[in-house]
Protein backbone atom coordinates (compact mmCIF):
# COMPACT_ATOMS: atom_id res chain seq x y z
CA UNK A 1 0.00 0.00 0.00
CA UNK A 2 2.84 2.43 0.78
CA UNK A 3 4.43 1.43 -2.52
CA UNK A 4 1.18 2.37 -4.29
CA UNK A 5 1.20 5.87 -2.76
CA UNK A 6 4.84 6.39 -3.79
CA UNK A 7 4.08 5.30 -7.36
CA UNK A 8 1.07 7.62 -7.55
CA UNK A 9 3.14 10.47 -6.12
CA UNK A 10 5.91 9.93 -8.67
CA UNK A 11 3.39 9.70 -11.52
CA UNK A 12 1.70 12.91 -10.37
CA UNK A 13 5.08 14.66 -10.14
CA UNK A 14 6.02 13.50 -13.65
CA UNK A 15 2.66 14.60 -15.06
CA UNK A 16 2.95 18.07 -13.49
CA UNK A 17 6.53 18.38 -14.72
CA UNK A 18 5.48 17.54 -18.28
CA UNK A 19 2.59 20.02 -18.17
CA UNK A 20 4.91 22.74 -16.88
CA UNK A 21 7.51 21.97 -19.55
CA UNK A 22 4.92 21.94 -22.35
CA UNK A 23 3.36 25.22 -21.16
CA UNK A 24 6.77 26.90 -20.96
CA UNK A 25 7.77 25.73 -24.43
CA UNK A 26 4.42 26.69 -25.93
CA UNK A 27 4.45 30.22 -24.50
CA UNK A 28 8.06 30.85 -25.52
CA UNK A 29 7.47 29.86 -29.14
CA UNK A 30 4.21 31.73 -29.69
CA UNK A 31 4.14 35.49 -29.54
CA UNK A 32 1.68 38.06 -30.87
CA UNK A 33 4.61 40.35 -31.55
CA UNK A 34 6.28 38.02 -34.05
CA UNK A 35 6.98 40.11 -37.13
CA UNK A 36 7.95 38.54 -40.43
CA UNK A 37 8.97 41.71 -42.16
CA UNK A 38 12.54 42.63 -42.84
CA UNK A 39 11.74 46.35 -42.68
CA UNK A 40 9.22 47.41 -40.04
CA UNK A 41 10.56 50.79 -38.99
CA UNK A 42 10.08 54.25 -40.41
CA UNK A 43 6.94 56.24 -41.09
CA UNK A 44 4.99 55.34 -44.22
CA UNK A 45 5.61 58.28 -46.54
CA UNK A 46 3.62 59.22 -49.61
CA UNK A 47 0.08 58.19 -50.40
CA UNK A 48 -1.32 54.71 -49.95
CA UNK A 49 -4.52 52.88 -50.82
CA UNK A 50 -6.23 49.89 -49.24
CA UNK A 51 -5.70 46.86 -51.48
CA UNK A 52 -7.39 44.50 -48.99
CA UNK A 53 -9.65 44.96 -46.01
CA UNK A 54 -10.77 41.60 -44.67
CA UNK A 55 -13.09 41.39 -41.65
CA UNK A 56 -14.27 37.77 -41.83
CA UNK A 57 -15.11 38.63 -45.46
CA UNK A 58 -13.74 40.93 -48.15
CA UNK A 59 -14.82 44.52 -47.41
CA UNK A 60 -12.18 46.29 -49.49
CA UNK A 61 -14.89 48.13 -51.45
CA UNK A 62 -15.61 50.32 -48.40
CA UNK A 63 -12.26 52.06 -48.92
CA UNK A 64 -12.19 52.04 -52.71
CA UNK A 65 -11.02 55.35 -54.17
CA UNK A 66 -9.54 56.63 -50.90
CA UNK A 67 -5.90 57.69 -50.70
CA UNK A 68 -4.31 57.57 -47.26
CA UNK A 69 -1.56 60.00 -46.26
CA UNK A 70 0.37 59.34 -43.03
CA UNK A 71 1.80 62.60 -41.64
CA UNK A 72 4.90 62.51 -39.44
CA UNK A 73 2.98 64.14 -36.57
CA UNK A 74 0.70 61.11 -36.21
CA UNK A 75 -2.20 62.33 -38.35
CA UNK A 76 -3.63 60.16 -41.12
CA UNK A 77 -5.90 61.57 -43.82
CA UNK A 78 -8.08 59.51 -46.16
CA UNK A 79 -9.52 61.36 -49.14
CA UNK A 80 -11.36 60.33 -52.29
CA UNK A 81 -11.59 63.77 -53.91
CA UNK A 82 -15.00 64.68 -52.51
CA UNK A 83 -14.75 63.38 -48.94
CA UNK A 84 -11.93 63.63 -46.40
CA UNK A 85 -11.67 61.68 -43.16
CA UNK A 86 -8.91 62.39 -40.63
CA UNK A 87 -7.61 60.25 -37.82
CA UNK A 88 -4.45 59.36 -35.98
CA UNK A 89 -1.84 56.69 -36.40
CA UNK A 90 1.16 55.42 -34.46
CA UNK A 91 3.59 52.58 -34.88
CA UNK A 92 6.24 50.56 -33.15
CA UNK A 93 8.57 47.98 -34.62
CA UNK A 94 5.82 45.34 -34.59
CA UNK A 95 2.52 47.27 -34.47
CA UNK A 96 0.56 49.93 -36.31
CA UNK A 97 -2.46 51.62 -34.72
CA UNK A 98 -5.15 53.49 -36.65
CA UNK A 99 -7.92 55.57 -35.07
CA UNK A 100 -10.55 57.35 -37.14
CA UNK A 101 -12.92 57.91 -34.22
CA UNK A 102 -16.64 57.30 -34.68
CA UNK A 103 -16.80 57.69 -38.47
CA UNK A 104 -19.36 55.08 -39.61
CA UNK A 105 -17.09 53.50 -42.25
CA UNK A 106 -13.59 54.26 -41.01
CA UNK A 107 -14.27 53.15 -37.43
CA UNK A 108 -14.11 49.62 -38.89
CA UNK A 109 -10.46 50.08 -39.88
CA UNK A 110 -9.59 51.73 -36.55
CA UNK A 111 -7.66 49.11 -34.61
CA UNK A 112 -4.33 47.94 -33.23
CA UNK A 113 -2.62 45.78 -35.84
CA UNK A 114 0.41 43.56 -35.91
CA UNK A 115 2.70 44.18 -38.86
CA UNK A 116 3.04 41.07 -40.99
CA UNK A 117 5.15 42.84 -43.58
CA UNK A 118 6.23 46.39 -44.34
CA UNK A 119 8.20 47.27 -47.45
CA UNK A 120 8.67 50.45 -49.46
CA UNK A 121 5.57 49.59 -51.50
CA UNK A 122 3.25 47.64 -49.19
CA UNK A 123 2.12 47.28 -45.59
CA UNK A 124 0.38 44.06 -44.50
CA UNK A 125 -1.37 44.11 -41.14
CA UNK A 126 -3.45 41.69 -39.10
CA UNK A 127 -5.55 42.25 -36.00
CA UNK A 128 -3.61 41.83 -32.76
CA UNK A 129 -6.50 39.79 -31.35
CA UNK A 130 -6.00 36.20 -32.57
CA UNK A 131 -9.75 35.57 -32.22
CA UNK A 132 -10.56 38.19 -34.89
CA UNK A 133 -10.17 37.46 -38.60
CA UNK A 134 -9.20 40.96 -39.71
CA UNK A 135 -6.48 41.99 -42.16
CA UNK A 136 -5.56 45.25 -43.86
CA UNK A 137 -3.14 45.71 -46.73
CA UNK A 138 -1.97 49.08 -47.99
CA UNK A 139 -0.07 49.57 -51.24
CA UNK A 140 1.77 52.71 -52.25
CA UNK A 141 0.12 54.76 -55.01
Amino acid sequence: MIQSFKTKGINLFLALSLVTLFTTLQSSTCSNDDAISSNTSGAPSGTWRVSLYWDSKDETYKFSGYNFTFATGGQVTATNGSSTVTGTWSESSSRLTLDFGADPVFSKISDDYLKEEKTASSIKLKDDNPLKDEKVQFVRN
